[in-house]
């Protein structure tokens, strides 16, 4: 998928050093350790489909609960696995969270667990599922992977930030790029640097309200984190092309950190441009698993999933 002379997004992968998932955690390609959850089908059936969830910024793997449990109830060919993510709030190593040296780190995360995950499940199809930052880490991971790599087998985007500039003045980005080289480590909150208070996530809901209420929340990000995921933004639409795995795109039309039109543009990128599904749901926020419209959202996501090849 990738040619001479591309940027760094291309480095490969590196071998996940563990042999096995442990119960409640694995270890990745450094050998560091990240929990992760689970929902298995109830009838104890082996799944012939995996999805590997990956949660927002500032987000953890429990937000996948609605997903895992709905998917449960619903299919009996379907596991769901959430890892955790490096530099959020629920890494175990407390002096990660907001930060991320790159994001490689990120990618080679992803393989290392898909790859212990397929371990578990060698006959299984991945399904690789990235909610809002997860969906920049999982279109980027998969786009950039090396020919022969096994990577995940169908791709399901939920909410995807695309067009920043739309949401942060453009000065603001080019301060950001700017100061990012030099206080890489230095934190600024989300609101200083989009210059809002409030952000309505579901119909019901607050961003600052609800994170608030989460034990994993984090107030601020290193600018070099945030830097990354500005570029990762910028570029999907590029990187998009080289996918050819089936896509699904999930997009609710009050989300205020992607315009409809972008999104629209962003699906019709992908280089199988028949293989994208699109459901909008246009009274719905960015948070769709907890909107007032999750069961539509829930049953497209069992629906497509069903369509795709045994």
């Amino acid at each position: 998928m990738r040619s001479q002379g591309e940027s760094a997004y291309s480095a490969e992968p590196l071998h996940p050093t563990g042999t096995a998932l442990e119960a409640e955690s694995y270890s990745s390609f450094d050998d560091c350790h990240f929990p992760f959850r689970k929902w298995l089908p109830l009838n104890g059936s082996k799944p012939s489909k995996i999805v590997v969830a990956l949660h927002g910024m500032s987000g953890a793997s429990q937000d996948f609960t609605v997903l895992g449990e709905y998917l449960q109830r619903s299919r009996k060919d379907v596991a769901v696995y959430a890892p955790e993510l490096r530099g959020q709030g629920s890494d175990p190593e407390a002096s990660r969270r907001g930060d991320i040296q790159s994001r490689q780190e990120w990618f080679h995360d992803l393989h290392a667990f898909t790859s212990l995950v397929r371990q578990q499940h060698p006959q299984a199809r991945i399904i690789w599922c990235g909610e809002s930052m997860g969906a920049l880490i999982a279109l980027h991971s998969l786009a950039t992977s090396p020919d022969g790599q096994l990577t995940c087998d169908a791709l399901i985007l939920s909410s995807p930030i695309v067009g920043t500039h739309e949401q942060i003045p453009a000065w603001r980005i080019h301060l950001l790029r700017l100061a990012s080289r030099l206080l890489p480590r230095m934190k600024i909150s989300m609101e200083t640097l989009s210059g809002k208070n409030e952000v309505r996530v579901t119909r019901d809901s607050i961003h600052q309200e609800q994170a608030a209420k989460n034990t994993y929340h984090l107030p601020a990000f290193t600018l070099r984190l945030l830097n990354t995921l500005g570029t990762m933004i910028e570029s999907s639409p590029q990187y998009a092309q080289r996918v050819t795995q089936p896509v699904l795109i999930l997009h609710g039309g009050h989300d205020l950190f992607s315009q409809t039109s972008a999104v629209e543009s962003l699906a019709r990128k992908f280089l199988q441009s028949e293989g994208v599904t699109l459901h909008s749901y246009p009274e719905s926020y960015h948070l769709l698993f907890y909107d007032h419209e999750r069961e539509r959202v829930l049953s497209h996501i069992s629906q497509w999933i069903e369509s795709l090849n045994p």
